[in-house]
């Protein structure tokens, strides 16, 4: 079963943010159109905080219905999710709030239809719902 883009919804909060994505090639391109979500425990059928990270091209990251434990680096201005020499950046600085700069975690990267989806731990997770209370969002 396919996990669709699903785009706004109650208890997702759509981040401003530029997403990259660099396959083997190291050819790095910005993702226009991309879209991305902190998607906040109990809204939306969402059972644990997570990113979600919507554009068809991150299928060639990740296809969907499968996933792997990836490391996640961050970087100045947002996060860098690594899978051997491809990676997908996701700028925003408020990220860096969740792994600051040079700081780094090996967690749960999923594939949907259309896109991808982080599922940090624990102590991130708190960080990330930190984040979605300043947006008036509280995890249910």
């Amino acid at each position: 079963m396919y996990r669709l883009m699903t785009g706004p919804g109650e208890g997702k909060i759509k981040l401003s943010a530029r997403v990259f994505l660099a396959l083997r090639s190291g050819i790095e391109r910005e993702l226009e159109d991309a879209e991305v979500y902190l998607h906040v425990k109990g809204y939306s059928l969402a059972k644990v905080t997570h990113l979600d990270i919507e554009h068809p091209s991150l299928n060639a990251f990740i296809p969907p219905s499968s996933g792997r434990y990836l490391y996640i680096k961050g970087v100045n201005g947002g996060l860098q999710i690594s899978r051997g020499k491809a990676y997908v950046k996701v700028m925003n600085p408020k990220l860096n709030r969740v792994l600051g700069v040079d700081e780094w975690t090996v967690t749960w990267v999923g594939g949907k239809e259309g896109g991808i989806y982080i599922g940090f731990k624990k102590e991130h997770i708190r960080k990330l719902e930190e984040l979605a209370l300043e947006f008036g969002v509280e995890p249910r």
